[in-house]
């Protein structure tokens, strides 16, 4: 009997995700230290309590403000809001004792999430937002912005959090000498491990990457493992450094250059992607797999706008 094309394809997928690896619950390979504490303020590590009451970190986030926490929905599959899970924000070590710790009161996976292609793979978490996070919020609004939603020429950044008029539009590049790309600068963040089978890392660790085009992704992994279309919600990015164990979730931030000696750290970052799938960690030439936060812009402020949120925030 002749399989249908789609599901000869999911098929194909979850072999070759099986025999490569998952970046699931996917330091930074080849990452380095944040300089200043700030710089990645809205670093989230997603941590579940053991049976002994020991929190282990499994996953990354982003925090948007005002106690919402993006991530990869095959971080929570299954989760809800009476689980064991908790987050820790604002970038510091894992280690830190002044930390925000917070547990995991709500979960929103998107209702088309795949567990076989990962196509969807977004979803959002709220945390109680108490003072400790009002004062973090203060920093977080000056350091990140979403990208605009809708039509990639607009400018709509209308949500009830991190607003701005400086987000970038996603660049996805065919070389590394595309003058677009030039203009900004992508890095990935998190607590991962530095290894598929190494542990995970204390302290956040970052890295350079570049969002590629569609093309020259399904060039360099392939159609099966890449994303399906090139208006899929997904996009491809590649670097000299790469996601890996532990990462999965984290965000991967862009911001203009600015060549010269005035104002190279003031520039707010915009969340372009999460980071979702990829073949191993560090291989050479590989690309990872990341979902477009701002295909789901629509999504993230409907969930936002139709729960509870501090009014004084609005």
């Amino acid at each position: 009997m002749a399989l249908p094309t789609k599901m000869i394809k999911s098929l194909c997928l979850v072999v070759i995700l099986i025999s490569v690896g998952l970046i699931h619950g996917h330091p930074i390979v080849h990452g380095v230290l944040p300089r200043d504490p700030a710089q990645f303020s809205f670093a989230v590590s997603l941590q579940r309590a053991m049976e002994n009451g020991t929190l282990v970190h499994f996953c990354g986030g982003t925090y948007l403000g005002q106690g919402w926490i993006l991530t990869a929905n095959h971080c929570i599959v299954g989760s809800d809001k009476n689980s064991s899970m908790y987050a820790q924000v604002g970038g510091l070590s894992l280690m830190d004792k002044v930390s925000i710790l917070r547990h995991i009161r709500q979960v929103f996976s998107h209702p088309d999430y795949n567990r076989v292609t990962l196509g969807s793979d977004i979803a959002l978490l709220q945390i109680d937002f108490d003072a400790a996070l009002q004062q973090l919020d203060k920093l977080v609004r000056s350091t990140l912005l979403l990208p605009p939603k809708g039509n990639p020429n607009s400018n709509n950044m209308t949500g009830v959090i991190v607003l701005g008029g400086d987000a970038l539009n996603l660049v996805l590049s065919d070389n590394s000498r595309d003058d677009a790309a030039e203009e900004e600068e992508c890095h990935i963040f998190g607590y991962g491990s530095d290894s598929f089978y190494g542990p995970t890392s204390n302290r956040l660790q970052y890295g350079p990457i570049r969002p590629l085009s569609f093309n020259r992704c399904v060039q360099m992994l392939g159609p099966v493992v890449a994303p399906s279309t090139p208006n899929s919600g997904m996009f491809c990015a590649i670097g000299l450094t790469d996601a890996c164990r532990g990462d999965s979730g984290g965000g991967l931030v862009c911001r203009r250059k600015i060549w010269g000696p005035l104002g190279g750290e003031k520039r707010p970052y915009t969340l372009r992607g999460i980071i979702s799938y990829g073949a191993g960690c560090g291989a050479p030439a590989s690309p990872g797999v990341y979902t477009d936060v701002g295909f789901y812009r629509a999504w993230i402020d409907g969930i936002i706008h139709a729960s509870d949120f501090p009014s004084s925030n609005a």
